[in-house]
């Protein structure tokens, strides 16, 4: 018994047989065509599959997964209020654990040109931030890590 020749390619349409086609077996006989259509398609998704496994390999790369390379790579963030303390420094606590994060500060109201320069501290559980205009007011800030 012989197996079909399979060819990876995408067949637009599958044979039917009709009540009128000849039941002639064969490589080329008309009762094998659409088994060996369907073959076809068969080894091209096989094709297609391999390739799309091979990449979301190499994506996931040493990480063994995607969402595990998603969650190393991923940045977190923190956002809040806080109040700006002017030269004296305001302190906002966190519980991130090292320094390597980076912080945005906002005022959140009109600071009447009282903001000055704006400074800030990093520490591992917390962050000052300091402006030299002396604006002690409503602010908001976003840790990104």
């Amino acid at each position: 018994m012989a197996n079909l020749s399979e060819t990876a390619k995408w067949e637009d349409g599958i044979f039917q047989i009709e009540t009128t086609t000849p039941a002639l077996g064969g490589a080329d006989g008309p009762v094998n065509t659409a088994p060996r259509q369907l073959a076809n398609r068969t080894q091209y998704l096989k094709q297609q599959t391999d390739k799309l496994n091979s990449a979301v390999t190499a994506a996931a790369g040493s990480a063994g997964s995607i969402d595990a390379r998603f969650k190393a790579v991923e940045k977190t963030s923190a956002m809040g209020d806080f109040t700006y303390n002017g030269m004296t420094g305001a302190t906002v606590p966190h519980s991130i654990g090292h320094t390597n994060y980076s912080v945005y500060v906002t005022p959140s109201k009109t600071t009447g040109g009282d903001l000055g320069d704006v400074y800030v501290d990093r520490a591992k559980n917390s962050f000052t931030v300091y402006n030299s205009g002396g604006y002690t007011g409503a602010g908001r800030y976003q840790i990104t890590h």
